[in-house]
């Protein structure tokens, strides 16, 4: 059968740069399952966008839909025939609905989304002309892309998130004709809005991404990138210097043109007595710029714009951004010399009158329960760094009440460092002013001193802590206080500084610092914070790749995140062993045998085996017990290898539940020794085999 290739271009006003790939995601997917849905196969599907316009291209779709036979499920058996083997009114009327005879009717056993024998007609549906199914399908994907926000305009009844212009749609050689709102679909389309505006004719889909690179429009988000990258490299080195290089903006500018072109251009060396992170954040977060380094590292006062045209003359396309960069960097240049007129700890009384959350005091209160919160967090990482931990919490959000993060809140923590340094404050507690964010975003650093992680972990879980007491726990995907991230950044901020710490206690002091100031949290507040950690750790594991039921396993009995990790990772491990998985599930045989609320009494084992099991247990008790304060969870699993010959003879010749109480509950507190011993490495009843 003939296929032919299909476009669908979109022509809006121009996007953000944040929507056009998840639209383009969300295109690529819906097309692909509309289609199929449809019966309509095809090879490949690509997408292509910029802010201007959301591209799809199928390739290879037939001409027509393939015949089909349709199973159309009537009544059950039982109701279709008495038990003669009559057809029944319900058979007969399902026939005559189907303009079917009764002999044509069949049974079918467990037909889809039933279960049992019912009858059914089968007919063979005659495929439609793919144009046709294209002008239904089509309109439907085009109205159903979910933007963060969307819009009306004038008087259109449809939402996009921005007004549409123009839809192209092309199968084959042929324009696909619908109409959305009064837009109406055809094979035209048009080139960049300043270079190239006039319309044109699409020849065919294949052709149509050459079409307007003709015409000054870069369809391919990845071409746009490498033009940028390239060029601005070329400028940096231009100027003895290299690309600080920014995915994250990268992949902003490429969306925000359709034709890049960047621009090379230079501020006053003045601004460069700014702390590096001012120049650069002014420069991405409000130019979109990208900034210049020397060999070093070091910023050099040029910086590389992207225009979305070709100018005739660059000169004035750059005198244009060093003007307003000027204005911007000359307000940082201001602020930091006013700001620097007060130091950090004389600003620090003034944060009650900054709102931390109605329910949850100012940032005065805030800071006071981290003063006292830190030292703890300190101490129970096993660190020596209470007093700098407790002076840092005490001016980490002294620099919320400075211009310079007033104007740009982006580098809050950043400027309290280097005001810091500039006071003449210790080094580390300079740097754990800036770290006690960290991580502001997913691939962030996390804290790296001592004093720094001591903070950041007391931050979140003052934060965790007080919201979720509060009862502001995130619900759904809205989640304005950010607790899904503080618990992932405390989770990073553990793991990959390889500390081991119990949360527990950290969350009982936080929720008695905010009782002490007198605000009320809800009365299970430790567990439910505790609980949220550990689902945002599930997941955490999960996408390491890590099996649920050793995940479900280690978490019943651990609240400390790196150390989790190190016993998942042993069970992982010797679950590969097929030798081991029969040691894993014997051990699971005596967690599980055990009553739920069950009372051990002291015990004295009695016969062969249940004094063969005691002694085999008070063997390796005190080397497992070595093992977990090394934490060296392998190998206190392999440890309880020996314990399954004993095990295994134990359970075949002796009745557990012996109808005697008295033998009962002496075997199960036998068993319930081992298992509360076993359950401080994992809860073994939770693994699946």
């Amino acid at each position: 059968m003939k296929a032919q290739n299909l476009l669908l271009e979109i022509g809006c006003e121009e996007l953000p740069a944040s929507f056009v790939e998840p639209a383009l995601s969300y295109l690529k997917e819906k097309i692909s399952q509309k289609l199929s849905e449809n019966h309509l196969s095809f090879t490949s599907v690509e997408t292509f966008g910029t802010p201007r316009r959301l591209i799809v291209i199928v390739y290879d779709v037939p001409q027509v839909q393939p015949d089909r036979e349709e199973l159309i499920v009537g009544p059950s058996e039982r109701a279709a025939f008495d038990e003669n083997g009559n057809p029944t009114k319900a058979a007969l009327g399902f026939a005559k609905s189907k303009g079917v005879d009764i002999s044509d009717l069949t049974v079918v056993e467990n037909p889809p989304g039933r279960k049992g024998r019912y009858v059914a007609v089968k007919r063979i549906v005659k495929g439609k002309e793919t144009a046709e199914v294209l002008k239904e399908v089509l309109p439907e994907v085009i109205t159903s892309i979910p933007f963060k926000k969307s819009m009306r305009w004038g008087e259109k009844r449809i939402r996009f998130a921005r007004p549409i212009r123009w839809i192209t749609a092309v199968y084959g050689k042929e324009a696909v004709e619908f109409e959305i709102d009064g837009i109406k679909s055809s094979n035209v389309s048009f080139g960049h809005r300043f270079l190239s505006p006039e319309p044109f004719v699409v020849e065919e889909p294949s052709e149509f991404i050459s079409q307007l690179e003709e015409r000054f429009v870069v369809a391919d988000i990845e071409k746009r990138k490498a033009i940028i990258l390239d060029r601005a490299k070329d400028l940096a080195e231009g100027v003895g210097g290299e690309l600080l290089e920014d995915e994250d903006l990268l992949n902003e500018v490429a969306n925000l043109v359709e034709f890049p072109y960047p621009i090379l251009g230079s501020f006053e060396e003045e601004f460069l007595e700014l702390p590096k992170e001012v120049p650069v954040v002014v420069m991405k977060d409000h130019q979109k710029f990208f900034s210049v380094v020397d060999k070093s590292g070091n910023l050099k006062n040029y910086f590389i714009g992207v225009s979305n045209i070709k100018p005739v003359d660059d000169l004035t396309v750059r005198l244009g951004y060093e003007k307003v960069l000027r204005a911007r960097l000359s307000d940082a240049h201001f602020f930091f010399k006013e700001d620097r007129k007060k130091k950090l700890e004389e600003r620090v009384k003034d944060l009650s009158g900054i709102v931390f959350h109605e329910k949850l005091g100012t940032m005065l209160d805030k800071t006071e329960r981290l003063e006292s919160l830190a030292p703890f967090t300190s101490t129970q990482l096993g660190f020596d760094k209470e007093e700098k931990a407790k002076r840092a919490a005490y001016l980490c959000k002294a620099d919320l009440l400075t211009e310079m993060v007033n104007e740009f809140p982006e580098l809050q923590g950043t400027m309290g460092k280097y005001y810091a340094l500039l006071d003449g404050e210790d080094e580390e507690i300079a740097a754990a002013i800036e770290e006690h964010y960290l991580p502001r975003f997913s691939g962030d650093r996390v804290a790296e001193t001592e004093t720094g992680i001591s903070l950041s972990i007391a931050e979140k879980v003052d934060n965790l802590t007080g919201f979720i007491g509060a009862g502001l726990k995130p619900t759904g995907s809205a989640d304005p206080f950010a607790l899904r991230r503080n618990a992932l950044g405390l989770i990073q901020t553990l793991i990959e500084n390889k500390i081991s710490a119990g949360l527990t206690p950290l969350i009982e002091r936080a929720e008695e610092f905010y009782r002490e100031q007198d605000i009320e949290l809800s009365e299970n507040t430790v567990e439910e914070t505790l609980s949220f950690i550990k689902e945002r750790l599930k997941n955490y594991l999960r996408e390491k790749g890590f099996s649920p039921d050793s995940i479900d396993a280690v978490l019943s009995v651990s609240d400390d995140p790196y150390d989790s990790l190190l016993r998942v990772e042993a069970i992982e491990k010797l679950r590969q062993n097929p030798e081991f998985e029969a040691v894993l599930y014997t051990m699971r045989r005596v967690v599980n045998i055990i009553p739920e609320g069950f009372t051990p009494s002291p015990f004295e084992p009695e016969g062969e085996y249940e004094r063969n099991l005691y002694e085999a247990f008070q063997r390796v008790r005190e080397e497992i017990e070595k093992f977990l304060k090394e934490k060296d969870y392998e190998g206190a699993l392999l440890k309880i290898k020996e314990l399954k010959p004993a095990v295994d003879a134990f359970f075949d010749n002796v009745m557990v539940m012996d109808k005697d109480e008295k033998v009962r509950n002496r075997r199960l507190s036998l068993l319930k020794a081992i298992a509360d011993h076993l359950l401080r490495l994992a809860d073994f009843s939770k693994l699946v085999f």
